[in-house]
């Protein structure tokens, strides 16, 4: 856990360095997260299908460094369904890269119900004009609830991803 810490203080202070990233702490409404965004995120809700069930999806998201940071959360109906939406969730983000099914890295957010299909993916695709674009895309769940984190950009800084992605916690 130490080591953890570390490595967060010292990716933050590197990524600190870089004027287009003003990390701030927050706990974006609607969703029972608290996150470290490096920009002022904006916020909407919209319907989405997952699971072929309309739901409602809160997003939270800015852009700053070349890259979009977004937290987003959809609160399925059964929690027996939560692996099948992360699943879901996470093809639909290849499909929108026109990219192949990414392997999953181990991944725990503090506070979130561990879930076989949660963790940390790396999606490499097609913008449609042609242009290679890289996804960092997280997913976790706390009960019915599951939750997309991603970073997206030509060339996401790593050094930020991981202090977007080390930054979250659950808060139900």
């Amino acid at each position: 856990m130490h080591s953890m810490c570390s490595l967060l203080l010292s990716a933050a202070l590197l990524c600190a360095c870089s004027p287009a990233l003003d990390w701030r702490q927050m706990r974006p409404a609607g969703l029972g997260v608290q996150a470290v965004f490096p920009c002022r995120p904006a916020s909407l809700a919209r319907e989405v299908s997952v699971l072929r069930r309309r739901s409602q999806m809160v997003v939270h998201a800015c852009s700053a460094g070349g890259s979009t940071y977004a937290v987003s959360g959809v609160t399925i109906g059964d929690v027996g369904e939560v692996a099948a939406a992360m699943k879901f969730l996470r093809d639909a983000a290849s499909r929108n890269l026109d990219a192949g099914s990414p392997p999953a890295q181990p991944f725990e957010v503090p506070g979130m119900t561990p879930n076989a299909q949660a963790g940390r993916f790396m999606v490499t695709g097609r913008r449609p004009d042609g242009s290679t674009v890289t996804e960092h895309l997280l997913l976790f769940a706390y009960g019915a609830r599951v939750y997309q984190a991603s970073v997206l950009g030509d060339s996401p800084d790593e050094a930020a991803v991981a202090v977007f992605f080390g930054g979250l916690r659950v808060t139900p």
